[in-house]
């Protein structure tokens, strides 16, 4: 339904060029995009830029019109080519009667294997909605820059605004990022909170959560980003080099045609460290941040990087080197996972997870910033809470395939670990374990029921639970169960044990509809609610 009572919002666009923010589009060396937004009052707006002591030049600019929830504004981005490596550029945007003041830029040296970036995630801000306040996040990165001056760009891990559909907040993020984005590249990578849709205006926005397109992000940046993703979903997806490193930046539209993109794009590229973002936490420290739809499509491409930055969560964490989902101790063995906290606030995790060697809890909802030293085969990563405190920093040395502070995967004895999405329930981690009889992992009754939330009734030497809309009973020295009154065999027989009915996990496992997964290099016996043979969402297209 129109809205009839529209009114441009005295934040909408103006002659006057803002919304102004640089990134890279190409060779960090030599190219660099200039953004900026202005009304259709403006005319096609142009970039003059200059050296010191050199000549100024001038480079027009690819003019958009385009419609939002609020205004018709005209968005424009100049592609600044052929510029001299390692050298400080001036410049200002706009058109013949509406000019920027002066900023500046400087393009990455050449033979540049040592360099500092700022990653921040989850930084929206939804309130108040016509006029969202940034400031937490502008102060902290201010402060950020001033302590390390050297900083050659921000990367972010999604979630760059609280709706991403709707211009008000994007007003409301770049009012925040003033004074640091025109200086500094701002390179996005898109969140859950950047993909939501509107249908009329305030004050009641609604619409599609997940799109196929991050719409209006895409139309606002279209030519911001180097255009090397997927077709149909450059913006949201590229890569791009600086000094030594090679960044795969992933959205998380159609993760299945950005996993074969993002796989071929980092096996191609020679640098000598491979980087990544991913909004959602692969690894997550909520249990309902696990992103079991997407990551199956993005397995292979994740697994071939040195570090991936992951958001969602609004909280902190830091992986042992991951693969297969089996942690290992040597950087070389898998990849490690850096959940970025909050650059607006943090959230409070309810359980530690075992695949985390480091973790911060965000009890205080302290705002966060990660900061990245890369240094030739030595990369530095220290995560900082916004009043100055460490709350995590270790050190991956390539030559020497170590992390300092070491991550040492948990391996457990004889007796195997059950593990549910990653967390271990208190009875299992005080002594009732897992064995293994003939080739046959049997598990406790109880841990199993308590995993799945089961409720349960107890008889001698037997015991029945009752989830997922199905009611099984186990039997002591029996190799079947008694499902919604069927007998399905278990393959081998249930026994009494460490003051636990043990029953044969997979078999068991198979019934409530999980997956048991046996993890020999860790001795863990992981359990999971769906199999990941295929994503959810490929599963109910197939269904119907």
């Amino acid at each position: 339904m129109a809205n009839n009572n529209f009114k441009k919002p005295d934040r909408g666009s103006s002659s006057a060029p803002d919304h102004i923010m640089i990134s890279f589009c190409g060779d960090a060396r030599h190219e660099m995009a200039v953004t900026w937004r202005t009304d259709t009052s403006a005319q096609d707006g142009y970039v003059l830029y200059w050296a010191e002591g050199e000549k100024e030049q001038r480079q027009n600019a690819v003019c958009r019109t385009i419609k939002s929830d609020i205004d018709i504004s005209k968005f424009n981005c100049a592609r600044l080519s052929s510029l001299k490596a390692g050298t400080k550029y001036y410049y200002t945007c706009g058109d013949e009667n509406n000019r920027s003041k002066t900023f500046s830029f400087t393009t990455q040296g050449e033979g540049c294997d040592s360099f500092k970036f700022i990653v921040i995630a989850d930084h929206q801000v939804g309130d108040p909605w016509e006029k969202p306040d940034y400031s937490v996040v502008k102060n902290m990165l201010k402060k950020a820059i001033k302590q390390h001056e050297d900083i050659k760009f921000i990367l972010t891990a999604g979630d760059n605004c609280d709706d991403g559909q709707n211009e008000l907040q994007w007003n409301g993020m770049f009012s925040g990022l003033d004074g640091i984005v025109e200086s500094l590249p701002y390179m996005m990578t898109t969140g859950n909170h950047d993909n939501r849709g509107f249908e009329q205006y305030l004050p009641e926005p609604k619409g599609k959560f997940y799109l196929d397109h991050a719409d209006f992000f895409d139309e606002q940046f279209k030519y911001s980003y180097p255009q090397n993703g997927p077709k149909g979903f450059e913006t949201e997806n590229y890569s791009f080099d600086y000094g030594n490193a090679h960044f795969c930046i992933m959205g998380i539209n159609e993760p299945q045609k950005v996993g074969d993109w993002a796989y071929d794009d980092i096996n191609g590229s020679f640098a000598e460290w491979k980087l990544g973002a991913y909004h959602f936490p692969i690894y997550p420290a909520i249990p309902e941040g696990q992103n079991d739809d997407g990551y199956p499509w993005l397995r292979k491409a994740v697994e071939s990087l040195d570090l991936i930055f992951e958001g969602h969560e609004h909280t902190f964490a830091r992986t042992y080197p991951m693969r297969g989902d089996a942690m290992y101790e040597k950087p070389s063995e898998g990849t490690v996972h850096c959940q970025c906290g909050s650059g607006s606030g943090g959230r409070s995790a309810n359980e530690r997870k075992i695949w985390h060697t480091s973790f911060y809890t965000q009890e205080e909802g302290v705002p966060t910033y990660t900061l990245v030293e890369v240094s030739g085969a030595k990369l530095t990563v220290t995560t900082m809470l916004s009043d100055g405190r460490v709350a995590d920093r270790f050190l991956i040395d390539k030559e020497k395939d170590v992390i300092d502070p070491p991550a040492l995967p948990p391996v457990y004895g004889s007796g195997a670990r059950m593990i549910y999405k990653g967390s271990m329930p208190h009875i299992a981690a005080r002594g009732t374990y897992c064995e293994k009889k003939d080739g046959v992992w049997f598990c406790p009754f109880a841990v199993l029921a308590q995993y799945i939330g089961a409720a349960v009734n107890k008889k001698e030497g037997s015991a029945e639970i009752e989830m997922y809309g199905k009611r099984a009973a186990f039997f002591e020295g029996e190799s079947f169960a008694e499902v919604n009154g069927e007998k399905i065999s278990l393959g081998a027989a249930v026994y009494f044990g460490g003051g636990q009915l043990m029953v044969p996990a997979s078999k068991t496992a198979e019934i409530f509809g999980l997956r048991c997964n046996y993890i020999e290099h860790n001795n863990i016996l992981d359990f999971e609610t769906e199999i990941e043979s295929s994503p959810l969402s490929e599963q109910k297209r197939k269904q119907g």
